[in-house]
């Protein structure tokens, strides 16, 4: 009787498969297991985003702001939202169009790794400045907001773990191709990105 090893290994019993039998995909059947956080370096971007938003949050009670420096705070806020949010939506659109069956996973990952960049600098950018427009620590709305600000870092790096994991797909694979478990992840991520961001801008727009 042939073993189980020797059937999986033979190239002729999934790699030239007829499309349609039924037959999974090696790099398919293959696919790592997921986790949270699986890498010492998120972990520590995941400490350096929580260090930082501390230092932001101290800084911004020490530092008293004129109007001229507020101006100017407010206007690189803006451009920082503009940046980081404005390649968000993209990224988000990219990934609706891996949905719609119209983009591909690897066209995805290469957009999305371009974008990282500009999204972490207006994310920096929206920090920095908003330590210069004398938040009201004690209103309820700001310190919801500082939240919102810091599950966004957050997020952030969990996206980056979970889009790490994808390059282990075939370049032509798309959403049906993915380990639930991971789609998921990948969904939640985008739609608690969504949420946060909406947040902190409604809250910045009526609230301050």
């Amino acid at each position: 009787m042939t073993s189980v090893k020797a059937v999986t290994e033979t190239p002729s019993s999934t790699d030239h498969a007829v499309p349609g039998l039924g037959a999974r995909p090696v790099w398919r059947s293959a696919f790592p297991s997921t986790r949270a956080f699986d890498s010492d370096r998120a972990a520590w971007h995941a400490v350096a985003v929580c260090l930082g938003w501390s230092a932001m949050i101290v800084a911004a009670h020490q530092t008293r702001t004129g109007p001229a420096g507020h101006r100017v705070a407010l206007a690189v806020h803006l451009v920082s939202l503009a940046v980081g949010f404005g390649t968000v939506l993209a990224v988000d659109a990219c990934g609706l169009a891996v949905l719609a069956g119209r983009r591909t996973i690897a066209e995805m990952l290469r957009f999305s790794a371009r974008a990282d960049v500009l999204i972490w600098a207006g994310f920096t950018g929206l920090g920095v400045s908003g330590v210069f427009l004398d938040p009201k620590f004690g209103d309820a709305a700001t310190l919801l907001n500082l939240y919102a600000v810091l599950i966004l870092g957050l997020n952030g790096v969990y996206a980056r773990t979970v889009r790490d994991r994808l390059p282990a797909l075939a370049g032509d694979a798309g959403v049906p191709d993915l380990p639930r478990p991971l789609l998921l992840r990948a969904l939640g991520s985008g739609l608690l990105s969504q949420a946060a961001w909406w947040t902190s801008i409604v809250i910045g727009t009526f609230a301050s």
